[in-house]
């Protein structure tokens, strides 16, 4: 069975997933309440557990060497989306107050709720420890930068009425600092700890935090559904900007990264996780933490829902690019 196959099977079962979340919200199983309260859960509890349940029962292993290099590709994997953010909104000429949410967009993907589940259906189960660094490297900087860039949105959109109300409503460093300490930052901290300790926790913990964790991807899913059914459509996919941004998001780099690497002298699964990283779809946990932080979240949906919808397609094609 070919890996584009066996990974458009897979988008199938996240989309039918998306669909329960779009119809319970069509027949008000889920309202806007409901969503908001889910959101903080998927946010703050279960995504950090998720992290913390991808290094239990794992360890160094005797392959340092390979860890090593998945650990230096997971850092230039988010140096290189930083960067490339930074020309891909100016040639895209980005509205201003949509500037840090296409930046979101660019550098934080869809690494763990669809990651694990698309490349340990192509690569097995040995790989989900070269996901976990990247998923730890994700909430680090989600947490940290991700955050700051979103409030950076939301200061920016907010100046108008500020002006016009004689208001001053700036963040300070304090209140910075305090978001950045934050319960995803706390279980990255925690799950380096574990994994680079080797400590085991006993069974019933493990077992308390495996079966939360498994409601992420999920949960994710149906939010997702739930927050393309509260747009019209066709103002969810009438934003022509979003198509030439998501081409170069989710095609042209990823297909470009994969021409230019496959012929290191790399694990091929190392550099596999890497290529399949830079085509995840934009993470839903983008739009969470839009509207956490009073953001434009609208822009995120879009970017959200519409690059998960390409990727069932735009996935399969950069597999075909594999090492």
């Amino acid at each position: 069975m070919s890996s584009a196959f066996i990974i458009l099977q897979q988008m199938l079962v996240l989309f039918g997933m998306m669909l329960v979340g779009y119809f319970c919200y069509k027949i008000n199983w889920i309202d806007d309440h409901t969503y908001g309260k889910l959101s903080k859960i998927v946010v703050n509890i279960l995504n950090p557990l998720l992290v913390i349940d991808g290094v239990l029962g794992k360890n160094t292993g005797e392959d340092l060497n390979k860890l090593a290099i998945n650990f230096g590709m997971m850092i230039l994997y988010f140096i290189f989306l930083i960067i490339i953010s930074i020309p891909v909104v100016k040639i895209l000429r980005t509205e201003k107050k949509n500037l840090e949410l296409y930046r979101l967009m660019m550098i934080f993907s869809n690494v763990g709720f669809m990651g694990i589940p698309v490349i340990s259906a192509l690569y097995g189960s040995g790989v989900i420890i070269y996901i976990v660094f990247y998923m730890l490297g994700y909430n680090f900087l989600l947490y940290t930068y991700g955050i700051i860039l979103a409030r950076r949105s939301a200061q920016r959109n907010s100046q108008r009425s500020e002006k016009e109300n004689g208001e001053n409503n700036t963040v300070s460093f304090k209140d910075n600092i305090k978001s950045i300490m934050n319960p995803g930052v706390v279980a990255g901290t925690f799950a380096i700890v574990l994994f680079v300790m080797n400590i085991q926790v006993a069974a019933p913990v493990a077992s308390f935090i495996k079966y939360l964790s498994q409601c992420v991807v999920p949960m994710s899913m149906i939010l997702i559904g739930a927050s393309m059914a509260q747009h019209e459509l066709k103002t969810i996919f009438n934003e022509m900007k979003m198509y030439w941004f998501l081409l170069i998001r989710l095609v042209i780099i990823p297909i470009a990264v994969a021409l230019l690497v496959r012929q290191l002298p790399i694990d091929s699964q190392i550099l596999g996780v890497f290529i399949l990283m830079l085509a995840m779809p934009v993470g839903s946990i983008v739009v969470l933490v839009a509207m956490e932080q009073g953001a434009d979240s609208t822009c995120c949906t879009k970017g959200s829902v519409v690059s998960t919808l390409l990727s069932i397609i735009t996935i399969p094609i950069v597999a075909m690019f594999l090492p």
